[in-house]
């Protein structure tokens, strides 16, 4: 499964770009855990009702594409035998896909992938979750999304063990759509055990340690990443954060221009240039 970490990026940036426009970002006082809080929700914890999702999607169709997933539908019904169903469950997810729905075309290919084990059905239903659960603005579907990326994602790991990616993206289900990280800390952790030099675990884990506070370890294991992979433009934006926040300010000028110099997004710049800008301030 090919990462959507370059799709997720830029719109991942500048929402943390706004915390520190008009948040606090002055490093705490006491003493951090060593592991970050557990900062789930009531709602996150209970499985999302897949039909309160599909009211809300089909209230997104024009009568067309309404007409064409009723159809649809109606004829999954009658399907008989996994091979049939697998069939119709596709085109059924193919065609919420077309209309922008991926959460709930993830949902079908998860559903079309489950009647035997199908590893490509369920790479495609991964990467339709795992980008759409991060850029909804409906906190319900962002929460669904996350938890059938887990069931995916656990899934995919059974099926081969060896690829990392499908516990960091699980991992990042849990952290970012959940709000369980200790869950997805705990994973991380074992995905170190692994592979110590895991790019995308070490990103995740030092972002980890700039939110909790944790600003040396965030910097030495930053540091360490944008050395190995000199092309992760997020990784400059998190070590910016962490050297702002124990008052290395021209290292953090310096991470951040090197980010928006990978990132090279006009938009994204002038949330930069802007921040930079804040850091200048006495």
């Amino acid at each position: 499964m090919k990462s959507k970490g370059v799709l997720l990026l830029a719109a991942g940036l500048i929402i943390v770009a706004g915390l520190f426009f008009f948040g606090d970002t002055i490093p705490p006082k006491k003493e951090m855990p060593e592991m970050p809080p557990m900062m789930g929700d009531a709602g996150s914890s209970s499985t999302v009702d897949f039909n309160a999702i599909l009211v809300r999607a089909r209230g997104t169709l024009r009568s067309t594409q309404l007409d064409s997933i009723s159809t649809i539908e109606l004829q999954l019904k009658k399907t008989r035998g996994d091979k049939e169903q697998q069939s119709m469950l596709q085109t059924l997810a193919n065609t919420w896909e077309k209309s922008g729905n991926i959460l709930v075309a993830g949902k079908y290919y998860a559903d079309a992938a489950e009647l035997n084990n199908d590893k490509a059905l369920y790479e495609k239903a991964g990467e339709l979750l795992y980008t759409g659960f991060p850029t909804t603005t409906d906190s319900l579907a962002r929460i669904f999304g996350a938890q059938q990326g887990v069931r995916v994602f656990q899934a995919l790991g059974k099926i081969d063990s060896a690829n990392l990616e499908y516990p960091i993206h699980e991992a990042v289900c849990y952290i970012d759509g959940l709000g369980n990280v200790m869950q997805g800390v705990t994973i991380l952790k074992s995905v170190e055990t692994k592979d110590p030099e895991n790019k995308e675990m070490n990103l995740i884990l030092g972002r980890l340690a700039v939110v909790s506070g944790q600003y040396d370890k965030a910097i030495a294991r930053l540091e360490k990443l944008t050395k190995t992979d000199p092309g992760n433009a997020e990784a400059y934006y998190h070590l910016g954060e962490a050297y702002r926040a124990v008052g290395r300010t021209d290292d953090a000028i310096k991470s951040l221009e090197q980010c928006k110099k990978l990132v090279n997004d006009p938009a994204f710049a002038a949330q930069i240039d802007e921040y930079i800008i804040q850091i200048k301030k006495p």
